[in-house]
């Protein structure tokens, strides 16, 4: 049915279908002419998207493979990586993303992790294919058959860990999402972010399912903030999605480039702590004066998005140590809890998620998901997620106060510290190892790797665990600098002191 106002696919009908593909092929039955896809100078119409995406799903299964389990894709970004995502679904089986970008290490254990048993590759002509039948697989529980992704995210003991989230879990997201924001068939959004990380699960499946369209935005064009801005005015988008500190360099790019964006209305930041003065410059630059400014706070187990909160001058104060991430989306139910109880207004606690967007749990990895998810029956079973987020409750909504572990977000990317110290107690140069995050002068955060050598005699080598580590994890993951130490900072109960540990690296006591 379409809205007879605005021509789009109303949000409500989401709730008719069991998986996501078939919402975007009721698009694409409604408005097989319109664009799908900008890529470049190339225009993709629905129907062009969806004969490839059913293209490469008979290639598929032209293999040998039964829909139900992984699918990896491993493919630059453009058009026909999307048609790849939407193509493993309309087989009938879930994606796993593999960005070209990260360390064969990386690579090869989500390949192998996953269980995966077939990869999508980018073929060697142009707009070609390659699928590469896969023989190893681990001894895991299969997958639930209506699973729509796996995603990896960083994992505190050294390997990332993959959440599988199921096409009940996405339809939930994009129907209580496109019905909050009344996203339409007129909006145009820009896809900047890797298919490895959440929130491009909004910014590539809210536009197919209610007939917009979205701007591929090149890898070089997205580290060019500069390049960045003249798209999103060339190619008139309405809907930005970006990390608060990705978004203070885009705002830079704009006041120096004397650029307006009129025709954007909305600015959705998420991934890390919002930066009031960032957004209170955005709102009285006037670049944007029609667009809305939304902080969105929810992590990959819960489905990109859990809270929402307009931002405003009446509730942005850089002085505050914490920021408003509002209520909850119509999908979710958020308790605050501290000893299994509610905290009352004014108190902090764990943020739980509960509703219709908690993922399965991780693959692989039963102890973990029971410590993660938690399964409540009171009459009617529910399943919730503990975030590890702190919040504080207030009338106007909660309040993000950090973390309770050594979770971290840089430019949006999560990282668990665990990780990077991990590989470096691995490393036989190295004694004690710690990571934390700390911030330059100017304001951007990053992380720096505290180094106890194993001979006392004996430098560390930079340059060489600078390289170790690049062959193992991202680049993201990797630290901006190497601090060597005689010992690691504890507090009187023996445990290591992160806040003196990030006394000592601040540049200007360093």
């Amino acid at each position: 049915m379409k809205d007879p106002g605005g021509g789009r696919i109303l949000p409500a009908e989401g709730s008719a279908f069991r998986r996501v593909d078939a919402w975007v092929s009721a698009v694409r039955a409604a408005t097989p002419e319109a664009t799908a896809i900008l890529d470049g100078d190339r225009r993709v119409t629905y129907a062009e998207l969806d004969r490839e995406a059913d293209r490469l799903a008979r290639m598929i299964a032209a293999r040998g493979i039964r829909p139900g389990g992984a699918i990896g894709v491993r493919m630059r970004r453009g058009w026909r990586l999307y048609a790849a995502l939407l193509g493993v679904w309309r087989h009938g089986s879930a994606y796993v993303p593999v960005d070209v970008s990260y360390p064969r290490a990386r690579q090869d254990h989500i390949i192998a992790d996953s269980g995966m048993r077939l990869l999508v590759e980018d073929g060697e002509g142009e707009g070609d294919v390659a699928l590469r039948v896969l023989a190893a697989s681990p001894a895991y529980a299969p997958l639930p058959p209506d699973t729509a992704y796996v995603l990896y995210t960083s994992g505190s003991t050294g390997r990332p860990k993959g959440v599988v989230l199921r096409h009940a879990n996405v339809l939930a997201f994009l129907d209580g999402v496109v019905r909050t924001f009344r996203f339409g068939s007129d909006d145009v959004w820009a896809q900047f972010t890797s298919p490895c990380f959440d929130i491009s699960v909004a910014e590539i499946w809210i536009p197919l399912v209610t007939g917009g369209r979205f701007v591929v935005v090149p890898e070089d064009v997205a580290s060019a903030p500069s390049a960045f801005q003249r798209l999103l005015a060339d190619r008139r988008v309405s809907v930005l999605s970006q990390v608060p500190t990705v978004f203070r360099y885009l705002l830079n790019a704009l006041e120096e480039g004397g650029t307006g964006l009129p025709l954007l209305r909305q600015v959705l930041l998420c991934g890390e702590r919002v930066e009031p003065h960032t957004v209170l410059r955005w709102l009285k630059s006037g670049i944007a004066p029609a667009a809305k400014v939304f902080n969105l706070y929810g992590p990959t187990e819960a489905t990109v998005y859990a809270t929402w909160q307009e931002l405003s001058e009446e509730n942005l104060d850089p002085a505050r140590s914490s920021t408003p991430i509002g209520r909850a989306l119509p999908h979710v139910t958020v308790a605050v809890l501290e000893g299994g109880r509610s905290v009352p207004a004014g108190r902090a606690g764990e943020i739980h998620l509960g509703g219709a967007g908690v993922a399965w749990g991780y693959l692989g990895l039963p102890e973990r998901t029971a410590r993660s998810f938690l399964t409540v029956d009171n009459g009617t079973t529910e399943r919730w997620y503990r975030t590890g987020d702190l919040a504080r409750v207030e009338q106007d909504g909660l309040w993000f106060e950090g973390r309770t572990d050594t979770q971290v977000k840089l430019r949006g990317l999560r990282i668990e510290l665990g990780e990077v110290e991990a590989l470096l107690h691995a490393h036989e140069d190295i004694r004690e190892a710690a990571a934390v995050v700390t911030r330059r002068a100017h304001g951007d955060p990053f992380l720096v790797a505290c180094c106890v050598p194993s001979s006392a005699s004996a430098a560390a080598d930079v340059p060489a665990l600078r390289a170790y580590l690049a062959e193992r994890l991202p680049s993201y993951m990797v630290p901006s600098r190497f601090v060597e130490l005689p010992a690691l900072p504890l507090t009187l109960n023996g445990k290591l002191d992160r806040k003196r540990l990030e006394e000592l690296v601040r540049p200007e006591t360093a």
